[in-house]
């Protein structure tokens, strides 16, 4: 196309074009002429590009559609090299690169192309940015912003039955009957001997029984209405995934409870009758290999378990909680101990307290040893005692609840001078008592006298003086008429 200043449009071209053609590859009759890559393009070609940009007619491909299409990627760069076969055909063989670092091998069939394999080059997904082929060294290296990566043409020793062999269409690649082997076919000592089917992928191996050692039997068990899943893993994109019950019903998504996905078979609430043997296999053009086979037993469904009772709070309790608990009863342990030696201490000391409380007595056994001091009310008259008149001296009259003061064996010691009298009357009118008799509680006074029996010679003592004042006035009344308020 070529745009026109007259009438400002662009209209068709009818003019010359140089050579070599602009668009067109370099070809070895180039590369004889000098051009090699096409910075080595003259001067004339490269205007003629930047002034005629569009073309009048779209570009279709040789056989007339695109050979290959693949949705959901983005090829970077192709490059292919010519195999013939030993069978005599030459086919063209491509690796195509992605944007995110894998390789597609193919092979150019009639007006299409059909997948090898798919290779992931580098473990980080990156682009793809060179492919070069080496026939010396049988290699594609793949480069890449991280690096370079050889890789072999062709891996023919991964297929290991006779239907892999010939379903993988390699052009590298043939199955030996002798060796019972897949060998590369530009190795190989006995290449036409070599089975090969590219075109259709499905000859050459119906009177050949190496299919491979079949897979084990695996074994599996539910309980009724359990689901279950049967893996099986299909090694080709191509293939179909077909499942078959006991060898002859097939199985279809949605049938009878069963869901069939590409990891394999689903079974939902499962029966007695979904019972028996399960068989995957690989579907494709027209073969079928044995991939995995199950036996599946379904087993009756158990009554439930009884409830299991609630745990105790205690042992839901946190650790540092259990903690507390267990300073606390260890607090209340000691508490209770210091209590239980206390009454202990306690109930002893009474108990000696008591045997010293023996020492005192109120009979008369103890007024015959010696002198012995009576405390006696004003009234003259001790708790339980009966009125005796002036005569109540005697012994009668010291065996009531009077108490009684029983010195020991040794001698007591002399006491300190009594004070002086004090030579002014008390203000009720008596004369004011010896400073031994002291005052209690407001009026009340206490009486003390000594007993008369076993008084013991020798100087004066406290007692004796005590005694003699007491019998001089026990019968002088302190009031006229006594109260509750002067006892």
């Amino acid at each position: 196309m070529e745009y026109q200043d007259g009438v400002r449009r662009w209209g068709r071209y009818e003019g010359g074009v140089p050579e070599p053609r602009p668009g067109s590859c370099i070809t070895d009759l180039l590369r004889s002429q000098g051009y090699n890559s096409s910075q080595d393009l003259p001067s004339l070609v490269l205007d003629f590009v930047k002034l005629h940009p569009l073309m009048a007619r779209p570009v279709v491909p040789t056989r007339g559609r695109p050979l290959l299409l693949k949705r959901s990627v983005r090829y970077t760069h192709l490059t292919g090299t010519p195999v013939t076969t030993p069978a005599g055909p030459t086919y063209d063989l491509l690796f195509l690169g992605t944007a995110d670092g894998w390789i597609h091998k193919a092979v150019v069939l009639g007006s299409g192309m059909h997948i090898i394999e798919e290779t992931q080059v580098f473990k980080e997904p990156q682009s793809v940015e060179n492919l070069v082929i080496s026939p010396m060294q049988h290699s594609l290296y793949v480069g890449a912003s991280s690096g370079v990566t050889q890789l072999p043409l062709s891996s023919c020793s991964r297929y290991r039955s006779c239907y892999d062999c010939i379903l993988a269409r390699d052009p590298y690649c043939g199955w030996d009957p002798s060796t019972h082997a897949c060998l590369e076919a530009n190795t190989a000592v006995n290449r036409t001997a070599l089975i090969q089917d590219i075109e259709r992928g499905n000859r050459g191996c119906e009177s050949n029984r190496d299919t491979g050692p079949p897979p084990p039997m695996k074994t599996r068990s539910v309980l009724r209405g359990d689901d279950v899943l049967l893996p099986c893993d299909q090694p080709s994109n191509l293939a179909r995934a077909l499942w078959l019950l006991n060898g002859s019903m097939g199985l279809s998504d949605g049938q009878g409870g069963y869901r069939v996905g590409v990891d394999g078979l689903l079974v939902t609430d499962t029966q007695p009758e979904h019972s028996g043997h399960y068989g995957c296999y690989a579907e494709e053009n027209g073969l079928r290999t044995l991939l995995t086979s199950y036996s599946l037993t379904v087993r009756p469904a158990t009554p439930a378990p009884a409830p299991q009772a609630p745990a105790l709070p205690g042992a839901q309790l946190a650790p540092d909680v259990r903690l507390l608990y267990v300073l606390a009863i260890a607090a209340l342990g000691g508490l209770c101990l210091i209590l239980a030696s206390s009454l202990l201490y306690v109930a002893c000391l009474r108990g000696s307290r008591r045997g010293h409380r023996r020492k005192y007595s109120l009979g008369r056994a103890g007024r015959a040893g010696g002198s012995a001091v009576q405390l006696q009310t004003v009234s003259g008259q001790c708790p339980g005692e009966e009125d005796e008149g002036d005569d109540g001296e005697g012994a009668g009259g010291l065996e009531g609840s009077c108490l009684q003061i029983i010195p020991g064996e040794g001698a007591p010691a002399p006491p300190p001078p009594p004070p002086p009298l004090p030579p002014a009357e008390l203000t009720n009118g008596l004369v004011a008592l010896p400073s031994r008799l002291r005052r209690m509680n407001g009026n009340s006074y206490m009486l003390l006298r000594q007993s008369n029996n076993g008084v013991p010679t020798g100087p004066c003592s406290f007692a004796e003086e005590l005694s003699r004042i007491l019998e001089k006035r026990k019968h002088t009344q302190l009031v006229e008429h006594l109260d509750e308020s002067s006892v």
